[in-house]
């Protein structure tokens, strides 16, 4: 798999700019959705306690977990587009 993210990367560096472009628009919708949701979820278990538990709460919670690291991984895409493109700028 790391073979063929590698091949995509530097296949040309237009593909390269557009994943960028893909992986920063993906994380920081997934980064504004944490914040978001988060914030009404902390506020739903601290209101209601172990009713909100009850009703999926701790669920949510998870759910949010596995969204931020969701927003590390496109992240972590970005940044590896962005070291491709400067290595191809700095060859020439």
């Amino acid at each position: 798999m790391r073979k063929a993210f590698q091949r995509i990367l530097t296949f040309h560096w237009l593909t390269t700019f557009l994943l960028m472009g893909v992986f920063s628009f993906l994380g920081a919708l997934a980064s504004v959705n944490i914040f978001v949701m988060l914030d009404a979820n902390v506020r739903f278990l601290s209101a209601h306690g172990a009713m909100a538990v009850m009703e999926g709460a701790l669920t949510q919670l998870g759910q949010l977990l596995a969204s931020g690291l969701f927003a590390l991984a496109m992240y972590l895409g970005f940044k590896a587009c962005e070291r491709v493109l400067v290595e191809k700028i700095l060859e020439k």
